[in-house]
């Protein structure tokens, strides 16, 4: 099957004769089969029998409909609509078909398909670095960290009925609860794991398993170099022991921020800290964090310390706790791993504890393995706080995700088939 030959005599104008909507598909559809990805869903899908329709063309065209904003399968029929401009279309009962010999083929159609996605990946991303020289860099403050690939896992909340298998109660409603991992290079999604409601935040195996499936899906060349991140909900020893496994791999560098539990030894160590060793932190100009005092002076540009209130610091609690009166309490941790806390004068209506209503000031605590040696801008206080609070990002990739087919999946039957996101049934 030649994926491209709808293409040929293509031509775009602004006038004339066989107008049509949704033409910007064609765009999305183009890539999909340039890059290989039809062409590789296509030998993952198959199958002995005489088809009219070949089964990763009606896949790649799912994920096309799913980007041009459909929310049930019903919607595909928009591009079969659209004969002139994309040719034959599968049907809609085509499609439904197409879903369930997925669903069929259980784990092993689910590897092919996976393998299909990551080799287009290692296509596109090969023709990006030709033609950009790099992929784009990790954005930390007004900085630009350059020759790295950042893994962000994150979980979240989807809502949905309880007729699907899986929703469950939990903290948020009622739904499921996937756990992903995005590329902040390219804001794309690498893996993800469909799991009930019930699921935990900081579910070890689950992290691992997205963890190892996430780097696997990055081309090769793409692995050396890595920057993983994940929230304190996230944290657990195992997570970060595997991490530090993974870093210790000679020719590779990997260097994780990983959110921290602010537990009584962590506040201890708060206590002990002298008021010269928190630095002020950046914000995302890179900054100082700080606003006008009401009694400042009419001068804006001014430089009077009793005019401005700086909102924000950043320290390093490592000696603190394993050289501090109670000895070591990182004992069975790694030994490169570093803690680190920043304190922020809550925004309005803020829940603090009863340990930051104490002083007023908001803790957020992460452990990282960044080497102490570590030179310029990177090592630098501030930026290592900066380089964490980015973890922020996953959740725009998750927010376009939910818009994109995960705020819609999966069926009645909670398949592992369905966890690329194509399955839109309600």
């Amino acid at each position: 099957m030649k994926a491209t030959g709808w293409m040929k005599g293509l031509q775009v104008t602004a006038d004339g004769t066989g107008i049509v909507s949704h033409a910007g598909v064609a765009l999305i559809r183009a890539l999909a089969d340039n890059i290989g990805l039809t062409a590789g869903l296509s030998r993952a899908l198959a199958s002995p029998r005489l088809l009219i329709h070949d089964r990763g063309r009606v896949l790649a065209d799912l994920a096309c409909a799913i980007a041009d904003g459909a929310e049930a399968i019903s919607d595909f029929r928009v591009i079969g609509d659209q004969d002139d401009l994309f040719g034959l279309v599968a049907s809609v009962p085509t499609a439904w078909r197409t879903l369930d010999e997925i669903a069929r083929g259980g784990e092993r159609a689910l590897g092919r398909m996976t393998a299909a996605v990551n080799a287009a990946r290692r296509q596109a991303w090969a023709a990006a670095a030709v033609r950009h020289g790099a992929l784009p860099g990790i954005r930390v403050a007004d900085k630009t960290l350059a020759g790295v690939t950042c893994i962000r896992l994150d979980a979240s909340v989807v809502a949905c009925h309880s007729g699907k298998e899986g929703a469950e109660p939990n903290f948020k409603g009622f739904g499921l609860h996937p756990l992903l991992a995005y590329c902040d290079n390219t804001g794309e999604p690498l893996a993800g794991m469909l799991r009930p409601g019930s699921a935990g935040s900081n579910t070890a195996a689950d992290h691992l398993a997205v963890l190892d499936a996430a780097i696997e899906a990055l081309p090769p060349r793409f692995r050396r170099r890595l920057m993983v991140t994940c929230d304190g909900a996230g944290a657990s020893h195992d997570l970060i022991a595997r991490l530090d496994k993974l870093a210790a791999r000679p020719g590779y560098q990997l260097i994780y921020s990983v959110g921290w539990e602010l537990g009584a030894r962590e506040r201890a160590a708060i206590g002990a800290v002298p008021a010269q060793a928190w630095q002020i932190a950046v914000d995302e100009r890179g900054e100082v964090r700080e606003r006008r005092a009401e009694q400042a002076c009419g001068d804006l540009d001014c430089g009077h310390r009793r005019c401005w209130i700086e909102e924000a610091h950043v320290t390093e609690l490592t000696s603190l706790l394993r050289e501090g009166p109670a000895r070591d309490q990182l004992a069975g941790w790694p030994a490169t791993m570093r803690v680190f806390a920043r304190r922020e004068r809550p925004h309005p209506g803020a829940q603090l504890t009863l340990f930051e209503a104490g002083d007023g000031w908001r803790y957020t605590l992460w452990a990282t393995n960044l080497p102490e040696a570590t030179r310029a801008w990177r090592g630098n206080l501030a930026y290592v706080d900066a380089a964490h609070r980015v973890h922020a990002r996953v959740e725009d990739g998750i927010r376009t995700g939910k818009d994109c087919g995960i705020g819609r999946f999966p069926s009645v039957i909670l398949s592992p088939a369905f966890d690329h996101g194509f399955d839109l049934r309600r």
